[in-house]
């Protein structure tokens, strides 16, 4: 089966003039769950689907247990996991402690030679969907915030993909815009509410993600 793939703009710096960068992007739209995984394992050895499943269960305990100490994770043909720090806000002085400084942790994967070989050959075409989003200036998508927000109290992610016909992935990244630089959008909780939306804040609204509207500018 081929790897499908579409053509992406590059994003450059605004202050960059040079001519325009396409790169390749896999569409995915099929999902490979453990149930899946352990049913093909199943197949080509002696062991029980179950047997498979609780491997798998007992591997990623175990694997958690070993990076929260701070150790690396080998795992032969697959590769290596480790934990990576990031600051959540900027480091000042090398002589801070522990508890002064704002870390998050994350599990960074380097694939060992082995996998990295068995995807050196593949078909690849290109996609036959074109899951491409609208081209919006930011004031083109204001406009449409603020006419959006006069007559609805909230707006989910995938309401925002709708009215600006974006894909998740540039939609996600217009929120961020929207959220730190500009500071139009400020984040609550699980959803993306205007400031109509005040009372909305303590009800649960089934682990969406909330944005408070912040003096969008009209036009």
């Amino acid at each position: 089966m081929a790897i499908q793939f579409e053509l992406y703009k590059t994003p450059r710096p605004k202050d960059e003039e040079s001519k325009e960068v396409y790169h390749a992007r896999v569409i995915n739209f099929q999902h490979i769950d453990t149930d899946y995984l352990a049913k093909e394992i199943q197949i080509a050895t002696s062991l029980t689907e179950g047997d498979v499943k609780s491997v798998l269960e007992s591997l990623s305990h175990f694997m958690g247990d070993r990076l929260r100490e701070g150790q690396s994770v080998h795992l032969d043909g697959i590769g290596y996991f480790q934990i990576k720090l990031n600051s959540q806000e900027p480091i000042t002085s090398p002589k801070l402690k522990a508890n002064q400084i704002k870390l998050k942790a994350n599990i960074s994967f380097k694939a060992d030679a082995k996998l990295k070989r068995s995807v050196s050959v593949v078909h690849v075409e290109r996609s036959k969907l074109k899951p491409h989003s609208t081209v919006l200036s930011n004031d083109e998508i204001d406009k449409l915030l603020t006419n959006y927000f006069k007559s609805n109290p909230v707006l989910t992610r995938r309401d925002f993909q709708g009215l600006c016909g974006f894909t998740p992935t540039t939609a996600a990244r217009q929120i961020k815009r929207l959220k730190e630089e500009e500071k139009k959008l400020k984040n609550i909780c699980l959803l993306y509410t205007s400031d109509a939306a005040d009372d909305l804040l303590c009800v649960d609204l089934g682990g969406r993600r909330i944005i408070k509207k912040k003096k969008l500018r009209e036009v």
